[in-house]
């Protein structure tokens, strides 16, 4: 498949996650209604689509290169996208139960979906990590993002945290707000990485949807998980999220062929200042 074909097939997955969402806030159907089956069915089609798309970069990625360390970040950048969306399948609460732990927390089943997003969202941390370490060799650029993000991560937790919330939520959730609030800026510092406001457009959309899967958690979180004092402003939070998080997936998967790309850019131009025309 065609590099455009590639991208045109993210774009085409975001428009039709961003109709999802609009027609829902629009009030046309809701995942509460009696389209709620339907609902469900066409967004596992959006994220079998999704999951598709990264393997076909997958593929495109081990087929174009001979880095060891680019076809880690595609094995890596794969995994992730799978292990998050069997958490995106947890998130749909099939069984459609709630204070599941007797706390107060109603959506409590989304904390149970951290045992997909904690591993899938770490493979995606350490494939962020080794694309930096492509780009510099300044240890700055791992170190600093790193306890910033644990920091916020922390403080956020502490700013939406509510009195009886179960124990076994409220650890799940301050670790994975201190992993993601870890991955938001390492999307930072791989902008950064490559020098900035002077990185490519490719470089900027994927360092941004590494940013933009913070977004995603950070509004679960507030306003989804301890929002409205645990009650969640559901159903609205939902499709909101569910536009960023799609977002974010379709930008972040097309890192490793990114890095393909800019490696053979990067090995044409020197060949050619090696070659110069006299």
């Amino acid at each position: 498949m065609k590099d455009h074909n590639l991208i045109y097939l993210s774009v085409t997955i975001i428009l039709f996650a961003f109709v999802d969402s609009v027609g829902a806030l629009l009030g046309f159907w809701s995942i509460e209604g009696a389209e709620r089956n339907q609902i469900l069915i066409c967004e596992s089609l959006i994220l079998f689509a999704l999951l598709l798309n990264s393997w076909l970069i997958y593929r495109k990625t081990i087929a174009n290169t001979q880095s060891p360390a680019h076809k880690q970040i595609a094995f890596l950048s794969f995994s992730s996208l799978f292990l998050c969306l069997l958490g995106d399948i947890t998130n749909f609460n099939l069984p459609e139960t709630f204070y599941r732990y007797e706390s107060a927390i109603k959506h409590d089943y989304l904390a149970e979906s951290i045992y997909f997003f904690l591993p899938g969202y770490t493979l995606l941390l350490l494939a962020g990590i080794h694309a930096i370490q492509l780009n510099t060799k300044d240890k700055r650029f791992i170190r600093y993002p790193v306890i910033a993000g644990c920091v916020v991560g922390m403080i956020s937790m502490v700013i939406m945290h509510l009195p009886n919330t179960d124990l076994f939520i409220t650890i799940s959730t301050g670790i994975y707000a201190m992993l993601i609030g870890v991955v938001g800026f390492i999307g930072f510092a791989f902008i950064l990485s490559c020098g900035g406001l002077k990185a490519s457009k490719g470089e900027l959309l994927v360092g941004s949807g590494f940013i933009l899967a913070a977004v995603a958690d950070a509004i679960i979180g507030n306003f989804w998980i301890y929002g409205h004092q645990g009650e969640g402003f559901y159903p609205q939070v939902r499709y909101i999220n569910w536009v960023v998080y799609i977002t974010s997936q379709c930008m972040v998967i097309h890192l490793p062929h990114l890095l393909v790309i800019n490696s053979k850019y990067s090995h044409d131009k020197n060949h050619q200042d090696s070659n110069p025309v006299t």
